[in-house]
């Protein structure tokens, strides 16, 4: 069973003002706030537009979050949740790269095993076989295949970059989810990647435009 699948989110209230919540399906989440359904402090500031989330731990790690991110001013709160998840990224990108360098040891590891296996069969055949000339039968030329050419299909990377580039004002993270239908912390993965490559800037706090 999965327990990491709490998320920590802010929203942006009618009156500007900010809350801080954790929730385990976040699309409800908000449809509660707007139908006043949620909690007491939203319900007289709606409509709430999402503008931060974190990536999904679990529900005692959401909590500490929370508590770290309500205990700070107002103008540090979304720095604060950006930052977390930026980190929270950068920590799992990590670990996924060492899980593929471990696989990929392995991998090279048998193939040495099986070329060396492979060689060893070769010697010996060699020794105690008989001399003897094969008659090689003349084949016709192999017709060659037509050449389709194949349209390469865009990359997320590119999905991504081409929304960023169109937006003059710029995009958050909530909208590129919303656009490609990528999870937050692919989103989070490929602006980290084009931002340290120069492809995009930061145009505000949680906005990005084309470099």
């Amino acid at each position: 069973m999965n327990k990491k699948k709490w998320v920590v989110y802010l929203v942006r209230c009618s009156d500007k003002s900010l809350y801080c919540g954790i929730t385990n399906n976040l699309k409800n989440r908000l449809f509660e706030h707007n139908s006043g359904k949620g909690a007491k402090y939203t319900r007289s500031r709606r409509p709430v537009k999402l503008v931060g989330i974190s990536s999904e731990m679990t529900k005692s790690e959401a909590f500490k979050l929370e508590y770290r991110i309500k205990q700070l001013p107002a103008n540090k709160k979304l720095s604060k949740l950006l930052r977390e998840e930026n980190e929270m990224t950068i920590k799992q990108d990590l670990q996924a790269l060492n899980k593929e360098i471990q696989a990929l040891g392995k991998t090279i590891d048998k193939l040495i095993a099986a070329v060396e296996k492979g060689e060893t069969t070769k010697i010996a055949k060699k020794i105690t076989a008989k001399p003897t000339k094969a008659k090689t039968a003349k084949r016709p030329p192999a017709r060659k295949a037509p050449v389709t050419k194949k349209t390469a299909q865009p990359t997320a990377t590119d999905q991504v970059l081409k929304i960023i580039k169109r937006s003059r004002k710029g995009v958050n993270a909530a909208t590129l989810m919303t656009k490609t239908g990528f999870d937050q912390r692919k989103i989070w993965s490929i602006i980290n990647r084009a931002s340290k490559a120069g492809k995009i800037k930061r145009a505000g706090k949680g906005i990005y435009i084309g470099a």
